[in-house]
Protein backbone atom coordinates (compact mmCIF):
# COMPACT_ATOMS: atom_id res chain seq x y z
CA UNK A 1 0.00 0.00 0.00
CA UNK A 2 0.79 3.62 -0.73
CA UNK A 3 -0.79 6.08 1.77
CA UNK A 4 0.11 9.77 -0.12
CA UNK A 5 3.12 11.55 -0.92
CA UNK A 6 4.94 11.10 -4.40
CA UNK A 7 6.92 8.40 -6.73
CA UNK A 8 6.34 5.98 -3.69
CA UNK A 9 6.53 2.15 -4.80
CA UNK A 10 5.54 -0.35 -2.24
CA UNK A 11 5.62 -4.07 -4.05
CA UNK A 12 6.25 -6.59 -1.25
CA UNK A 13 3.94 -8.79 -0.06
CA UNK A 14 2.08 -6.63 2.51
CA UNK A 15 4.84 -3.55 2.69
CA UNK A 16 4.09 0.12 3.08
CA UNK A 17 4.78 3.76 1.88
CA UNK A 18 3.65 6.40 4.16
CA UNK A 19 4.23 9.27 3.11
CA UNK A 20 7.47 10.80 1.47
CA UNK A 21 8.80 10.93 -2.17
CA UNK A 22 10.59 8.51 -3.88
CA UNK A 23 10.35 5.71 -1.20
CA UNK A 24 10.79 2.24 -1.89
CA UNK A 25 9.32 -1.45 0.66
CA UNK A 26 10.12 -4.42 -1.50
CA UNK A 27 10.82 -6.74 1.27
CA UNK A 28 7.66 -8.86 3.07
CA UNK A 29 6.33 -6.41 5.67
CA UNK A 30 8.38 -3.71 5.30
CA UNK A 31 7.63 -0.15 5.43
CA UNK A 32 8.94 3.60 5.04
CA UNK A 33 7.27 6.30 7.12
CA UNK A 34 8.10 9.07 5.15
CA UNK A 35 11.21 11.40 3.74
CA UNK A 36 12.97 11.03 0.73
CA UNK A 37 14.30 8.46 -1.53
CA UNK A 38 14.57 5.84 1.47
CA UNK A 39 14.60 2.15 0.91
CA UNK A 40 13.09 -0.85 2.70
CA UNK A 41 14.33 -4.31 0.83
CA UNK A 42 14.49 -6.85 3.44
CA UNK A 43 11.65 -9.08 5.64
CA UNK A 44 10.17 -6.66 8.25
CA UNK A 45 12.70 -4.03 7.35
CA UNK A 46 11.90 -0.10 8.05
CA UNK A 47 12.82 2.88 7.62
CA UNK A 48 11.58 5.85 9.47
CA UNK A 49 11.86 9.54 7.62
CA UNK A 50 15.22 10.83 6.84
CA UNK A 51 16.45 10.98 3.56
CA UNK A 52 18.89 8.25 1.70
CA UNK A 53 18.36 5.66 4.14
CA UNK A 54 18.38 1.95 3.38
CA UNK A 55 17.54 -0.95 5.59
CA UNK A 56 18.58 -4.60 4.02
CA UNK A 57 18.74 -6.54 6.99
CA UNK A 58 15.28 -8.85 8.22
CA UNK A 59 14.18 -6.71 10.69
CA UNK A 60 16.18 -4.05 10.52
CA UNK A 61 15.84 -0.16 10.81
CA UNK A 62 16.91 3.34 9.65
CA UNK A 63 15.51 5.86 12.10
CA UNK A 64 15.43 9.20 10.83
CA UNK A 65 19.43 10.68 9.70
CA UNK A 66 20.72 10.65 5.62
CA UNK A 67 22.66 8.35 3.84
CA UNK A 68 22.63 5.16 7.09
CA UNK A 69 22.31 2.30 6.41
CA UNK A 70 21.25 -0.63 8.49
CA UNK A 71 22.28 -4.05 6.42
CA UNK A 72 22.53 -6.68 9.27
CA UNK A 73 19.81 -8.87 10.39
CA UNK A 74 17.96 -7.29 13.06
CA UNK A 75 20.32 -4.28 13.00
CA UNK A 76 20.00 -0.30 13.50
CA UNK A 77 20.72 3.12 12.75
CA UNK A 78 19.19 5.72 15.03
CA UNK A 79 19.72 8.99 13.27
CA UNK A 80 22.96 10.87 11.85
CA UNK A 81 24.40 10.49 9.01
CA UNK A 82 26.47 8.30 6.98
CA UNK A 83 26.38 5.59 9.68
CA UNK A 84 26.68 1.85 8.64
CA UNK A 85 24.87 -1.36 11.04
CA UNK A 86 26.61 -4.12 9.05
CA UNK A 87 25.90 -7.51 11.76
CA UNK A 88 23.53 -9.38 13.38
CA UNK A 89 22.27 -7.37 15.76
CA UNK A 90 24.35 -3.96 15.97
CA UNK A 91 23.52 -0.65 16.32
CA UNK A 92 24.89 3.03 15.77
CA UNK A 93 23.47 5.53 18.11
CA UNK A 94 24.16 8.81 15.80
CA UNK A 95 26.57 11.19 15.15
CA UNK A 96 28.64 10.65 11.57
CA UNK A 97 30.58 8.18 9.60
CA UNK A 98 30.18 5.57 12.19
CA UNK A 99 30.07 1.78 11.77
CA UNK A 100 29.14 -1.30 13.73
CA UNK A 101 30.56 -4.36 12.31
CA UNK A 102 30.69 -6.95 14.61
CA UNK A 103 27.26 -9.25 16.27
CA UNK A 104 25.96 -7.50 18.65
CA UNK A 105 27.99 -4.31 18.86
CA UNK A 106 27.10 -0.43 19.62
CA UNK A 107 28.16 2.49 18.26
CA UNK A 108 26.88 5.11 20.86
CA UNK A 109 27.50 8.42 18.95
CA UNK A 110 30.55 10.57 18.11
CA UNK A 111 32.52 10.12 14.26
CA UNK A 112 34.20 7.90 12.78
CA UNK A 113 33.75 5.17 15.58
CA UNK A 114 33.55 1.50 14.49
CA UNK A 115 32.81 -1.38 17.00
CA UNK A 116 33.64 -4.76 16.38
CA UNK A 117 33.43 -8.58 17.73
CA UNK A 118 30.89 -8.01 20.77
CA UNK A 119 31.95 -4.33 21.70
CA UNK A 120 30.75 -0.63 22.23
CA UNK A 121 31.94 2.54 21.66
CA UNK A 122 30.78 5.69 23.54
CA UNK A 123 31.39 9.00 20.97
CA UNK A 124 32.55 11.91 21.95
CA UNK A 125 32.22 14.75 19.09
Amino acid sequence: AVNGGYYNKASGTQSAVNGGKVNTASGTNAAVNGGGNNIASSYSAAVNGGYYNTASGHTSAVNGGYYNKASGDGAAVNGGNFNKADALGSAVNGGSANEATGFFTTVIGGDNNVASEHSSVGGVP
